[in-house]
């Protein structure tokens, strides 16, 4: 197991750099991991609540919550009853009796050997989508393919597979509330469709690429499903 030291209740800020530097080697990647530093965070509020380990379930649960639209996490043909998963972590959660655990009145916590394994899955997940940013699809996946814990229970129970929700996702839908349709800003467009930033933004100049702007702001979002506008078929003759 690995060391976490969880702030104190009268901690109210958290810096992100000792955030980094708790998580396990195969998390201390380039990789942008804000979705991963949040989960963190509601992680190590829940075990310093519950005098737990920071485990594979306990990360499941906070992303379920995150994710959640009126208690239930809903993504293509994956639904899972949220309020369901938060009992059973909150009954079975084993109680963190090491000596890390009861130093300076029990704000210490551990990574426990399956958040370590989830870990790894999560990061292989991440560079098989060639992606630079850990998103919600990067995280349902992982948790999809891992072998123990809630997770292999859950989608068990469901029978759904990640290729399923793979080709969801190829529809322009992201995990989250449902009914929400994934925005994207223009870098994360123009990542997704592998070209420079300075492409999108000329494409929405043009109006060949759909566009809104938040409200009384200058920042830019593209709905998912305006992304295939710039993109057409290929004459196969034309490749050689």
């Amino acid at each position: 197991m690995t060391d976490v030291k969880t702030p104190s209740p009268a901690t109210e800020t958290i810096e992100e750099d000792v955030a980094v530097e708790q998580r396990p080697a195969e998390l201390r990647t380039g990789l942008d991991q804000r979705l991963l530093y949040d989960i963190q965070m509601d992680g190590v509020e829940f075990t310093s609540r519950h005098n737990t380990d920071f485990s594979l379930d306990v990360v499941f649960l906070m992303y379920l919550r995150r994710m959640a639209r009126f208690g239930f996490f809903n993504f293509g043909p994956v639904t899972i009853d949220v309020r369901l998963i938060e009992d059973i972590v909150e009954r079975n959660a084993p109680r963190c009796e090491t000596a890390a655990c009861r130093a300076d009145g029990g704000v210490h916590h551990v990574y426990s050997d399956d958040f370590v394994r989830f870990s790894r899955t999560l990061v292989e997940e991440v560079r098989r989508s060639g992606r630079k940013r850990i998103d919600e699809l990067h995280f349902l996946l992982a948790f999809m393919r891992t072998s123990e814990g809630l997770p292999v229970r859950v989608f068990g129970e469901l029978g759904v597979k990640p290729e399923e929700v793979e080709a969801v996702a190829m529809k322009g839908q992201a995990p989250g509330p449902a009914g929400l349709e994934k925005l994207y800003s223009p870098e994360e467009a123009a990542e997704y469709l592998g070209v420079h930033v300075q492409t999108v933004r000329a494409w929405i100049r043009s109006g060949r690429l759909p566009a809104s702007r938040l409200t009384g702001q200058r920042a830019l979002r593209v709905k998912a499903s305006d992304l295939l506008s710039v993109l057409e078929p290929v004459d196969t003759a034309e490749i050689g």
